[in-house]
């Protein structure tokens, strides 16, 4: 081994340096971050908070570590976990959220000061960078915490998840590397196998986090793989056994609709290529973070001629990487780390819904801070090295002015401050979900941006504007399909809309969400048309995949009822009314498929149900009184009608209904009087026809 197990580390600067660096650090990132606490919920966050049922009640432990399927908490017990911390605090009231995102953050940025730090001071005085370990450690910390490429991490509530997967990725290296140096090594060991469990049950990404151990303590700590293994085996063993977990999380959680192999629309090789072109666009905002964008949508589909610069570029890097492990094995370290964390995301892995994210930068980002700090560091010394060389030797003639020993330190401090500033700027961005996709639109054009340009659009009334954005979507980002058929349903064009549901759903697999919501959508069309086998097909369809879907189920019984199959629409009416006993409506629709099969003993009752639960109702209370009319109880007709009139007087059905009863019981003035009315409202009404017969009649 390197270093001697329990040997304290030199410190080149005292304890009270340290703190004031950190708060240093703290405070640039919580000023950097200050107009980011009011943005609102995005996107994602709807399924990961607004609509998640799961988090709306901490006490019940199993629902909360069992965040919903298909979405962007699924298999992430503990940033559900989080959410309902959240919740249980100040229930949606965002800033609470983004409070909690930017203290993830700082915690991350300390956990980066300590871990260069306590690096650097290992190497000893030897390497040069031992005794300037403390100013490495926060030029470092700073700049990757105010850096705008981590914007997207802090704002994006549902992204949540990054940072807690880098928190608990750090903290297990963390604890690894005070385990070398600690007389009490079970403890920190202990610190990083639970810390490592706890990020696998955060994010998939937290996979690569034991093998980084086993790969710093190879480069940084000891002189052979075989002396690592032998001495911190236990360690080792701990933490490999935490993919157990993740296994476990990912075999019950599932995310085969985004993510993983058997995802649609993600073939291996086209993901990589596309990756090729990603990858160096990150490499470009690390160094130069403008035009940050919040989607990349799908992989687009690429050839190797298309990447060949881009890949050429990945490969020459790879290359230079392995040979830093053998040659400079401690910078070559540095590109592992970026590599090997982003590989998960962004190798042969496809994420067939999103293609590439600058949020996937989190933790690699730290490596490029690193190595562009160090080696501006070492770039400075050597050309104050030459200006004092210089200086030396030009004693006749004049002196160049001396140079002040903190001037890298104001350097870096303007460049942070450079950064910071685009970072506040960037959070601007987040104060409304139409801004992130017009900007993303603007600096990564795809059709998914157009997609997602248009929904915002159509979010907002404006819809020719996102009809316009939405057709040019459609031809290669299929899911535009379903928003352009919701926004051709909205306008009136019914028989565009259906053409278009009808080849997102083709074209999605049939489990997805959106193509249950499709069908529902594609069904209301059918039914407004009166097309009561399609309406019933869709129907029918949705529940074979949901059939808890008590919506879907009751929309199925109206149609049935339409199409006059009276027994198979109570027989789904029964489960609606099992379900929502206080639904009126559903009430009313079992009443009257009941009453059209004779078994009016049964659908008065239920009528009557639906008039005590919604007195007001004067539909409800209609459907009581044919009912009751039918039974041959014309009093308790009579009385349910006038109260009818007189919950909605503008209603010619009510005036024609209690019309009708007058007539009956010989009332004809007062019946004639009510038709009246009825065709006073409503010109068209059959009240015309009823005034003639009660003519005949007088």
């Amino acid at each position: 081994m390197k270093r001697a197990r329990g040997r304290r580390l030199s410190r080149d600067v005292p304890a009270s340096g340290t703190r004031l660096r950190l708060a240093a650090i703290l405070l640039a990132g919580a000023l950097t971050y200050s107009n980011s606490l009011s943005g609102p919920f995005i996107f994602d966050d709807r399924d990961s908070v607004l609509d998640n049922a799961s988090i709306q009640d901490w006490r019940d432990i199993e629902t909360v570590l069992s965040p919903p399927t298909e979405t962007s908490v699924a298999g992430r017990p503990l940033v559900n976990a989080t959410f309902a911390i959240n919740y249980a605090f100040g229930g949606l009231e965002v800033r609470g959220y983004h409070i909690v995102n930017v203290g993830i953050h700082l915690l991350c940025a300390l956990l980066v000061f300590a871990i260069v730090q306590r690096t650097l001071q290992a190497l000893g005085p030897d390497t040069g960078l031992g005794h300037r370990s403390a100013d490495l450690a926060f030029a470092s910390a700073l700049i990757w915490t105010v850096h705008p490429l981590n914007s997207e991490v802090v704002n994006y509530l549902t992204q949540r998840s990054e940072s807690l997967l880098a928190l608990f990725y750090l903290l297990t290296l963390f604890a690894s590397i005070r385990a070398t140096h600690s007389s009490r090594q079970w403890r920190w060991e202990t610190v990083a196998i639970v810390s490592c469990a706890l990020g696998m049950a955060c994010k998939e990404s937290m996979v690569t986090a034991p093998l980084m151990i086993v790969v710093y303590d190879r480069v940084f700590v000891f002189d052979s793989l075989k002396k690592a293994v032998r001495t911190r085996w236990r360690l080792y063993t701990g933490l490999a056994a935490t993919w157990v977990l993740l296994a476990a999380l990912m075999a019950t959680a599932p995310r085969t609709l985004s993510a993983g192999f058997s995802a649609p629309d993600a073939a291996p090789w086209t993901y990589l290529l596309n990756q090729t072109v990603l990858i160096s666009r990150y490499l470009l905002l690390a160094i130069w973070p403008r035009s940050l964008a919040l989607y990349y949508g799908w992989p687009l589909p690429l050839t190797l001629g298309d990447v060949w610069p881009y890949a050429l570029l990945m490969i020459v890097l790879l290359a230079l990487t392995v040979m830093a492990l053998f040659r400079w094995p401690k910078c070559g370290f540095l590109g592992v780390w970026f590599f090997v964390t982003l590989a998960p995301t962004s190798s042969i892995v496809p994420i067939a819904t999103e293609v590439g994210a600058e949020r996937r930068m989190y933790l690699p980002l730290m490596a490029l801070v690193v190595l562009g700090v160090i080696g501006g560091a070492h770039v400075w010394t050597l050309l104050k090295r030459s200006w004092l060389a210089r200086a030396r030797s030009e004693r006749a003639g004049s002196r160049l002015p001396r140079a002040r020993p903190d001037a890298f330190v104001i350097l870096i401090a303007a460049f942070a401050t450079l950064l910071a500033a685009r970072t506040v700027a960037r959070n601007g961005e987040y104060a409304s979900s139409m801004t992130l996709a017009e900007t993303t639109l603007e600096r990564w054009p795809t059709p998914a941006a157009h997609s997602m340009f248009g929904t915002e659009l159509a979010a907002a009334g404006r819809f020719a504007e996102a009809e316009s954005h939405l057709r040019t979507a459609t031809p290669d980002y299929p899911p535009a399909r379903y928003y352009l058929g919701s926004v051709l349903a909205s306008v009136g064009k019914s028989n565009e809309a259906i053409s278009q549901f009808q080849e997102f759903i083709r074209l999605q697999p049939p489990a997805l969400d959106q193509v249950l919501l499709a069908r529902g959508l594609l069904g209301g069309l059918f039914m407004k048309d009166r097309r009561w086998p399609e309406a019933i097909e869709q129907y029918q369809l949705i529940l074979a995949t949901a059939p808890a879907d008590v919506d879907a189920r009751a929309s199925l019984a109206t149609a049935l009822v339409r199409q006059q199959s009276f027994e198979e629409a109570i027989e789904h009416y029964r489960v609606v009314v099992g379900a929502r006993p206080g639904d009126v409506a559903a009430l009313g629709g079992l009443g009257i498929a009941l009453a059209s099969t004779g078994k009016l003993d049964e659908a008065i009752p239920l009528f009557r149900r639906a008039v005590e639960v919604d007195p007001r109702n004067s539909h409800a209370r209609q459907n009581l009184v044919k009912a009751l009319l039918s039974a041959g109880n014309l009093a308790g007709a009579a009385a349910e009608a006038e109260q009818a009139v007189a919950l909605a007087p503008d209603d010619p059905a009510a005036h024609e209904l209690f019309g009708g009863i007058l007539a009956t019981q010989g009332r004809f003035v007062e019946a004639r009087r009510e038709f009246e009315r009825a065709l006073q409202i409503d010109s068209a009404s059959p009240a015309r026809d009823l005034l003639r017969k009660l003519a005949g009649r007088e």
